[in-house]
């Protein structure tokens, strides 16, 4: 019973983070014609890929030797602190990704705005939770990795790297486990990427109209 309560409360932390991603994929999603729906994909796809790998984790290590972790507010203050600077970073991936494939794969060039979208995505997220330290510092990572980004190349030379570290550093978990757990965390969250891979070119149709 106190096991059980336990990992309610953990799991009420991502509650409101996947609520959206989780009716997308329950109803449907509709198909990527322009800038609004690549938007909706690209922000609910790394919500749920953030809520999926980080509870993950941390339900794995619960189970071990973390249960009583959760009766500290601390802790569960540490995994909202983890969840938006890991969907940042997964965030920048993933817009790098679909804007690397859409100008390889479509000769689409739209490049120039990606710090807009970044920016715009950010500002929508506070009002979930997101702050401005978080959000500004993201924004200035995001800036600088820009100029050094093959377009050619990057959607397919480990394009989700970065994110993988942001889950591995800012998981809440010890030190001297995540040592053993590294392989793992980074594998649990390349897989999810590869699901969203997969969609993306099932439901990618192009860049036009409304939105654009």
């Amino acid at each position: 019973m106190m096991m059980n309560k336990r990992l309610k409360q953990l799991e009420g932390a991502f509650t409101e983070f996947a609520i959206n991603p989780l009716k997308r994929l329950i109803f449907g999603e509709k198909k990527i014609k322009n800038f609004d729906s690549l938007k909706n994909f690209v922000m609910e796809r790394t919500a749920y890929v953030t809520q999926v790998t980080l509870n993950g984790y941390i339900r794995t290590r619960i189970g071990v030797m973390f249960v009583k972790t959760l009766d500290d507010q601390s802790f569960v203050k540490s995994i909202e602190i983890a969840k938006w600077n890991i969907y940042v970073i997964a965030l920048q991936d993933l817009l790098l990704f679909t804007f690397s494939y859409i100008y390889n794969k479509y000769g689409i060039n739209e490049i120039e705005r990606l710090n807009v979208l970044y920016e715009n995505i950010l500002i929508e997220q506070k009002v979930s939770g997101l702050d401005d330290e978080i959000k500004n510092k993201s924004l200035n990572e995001f800036n600088e990795r820009l100029p050094n980004i093959n377009w050619q190349t990057y959607f397919k030379q480990e394009p989700f790297q970065k994110s993988c570290q942001a889950l591995f550093y800012w998981a809440p978990i010890a030190e001297h486990l995540k040592d053993l757990d590294k392989e793992i965390v980074f594998n649990s969250m390349i897989n999810q990427w590869k699901n969203v891979i997969s969609d993306f070119a099932k439901l990618f149709e192009g860049i036009d109209g409304e939105g654009r």
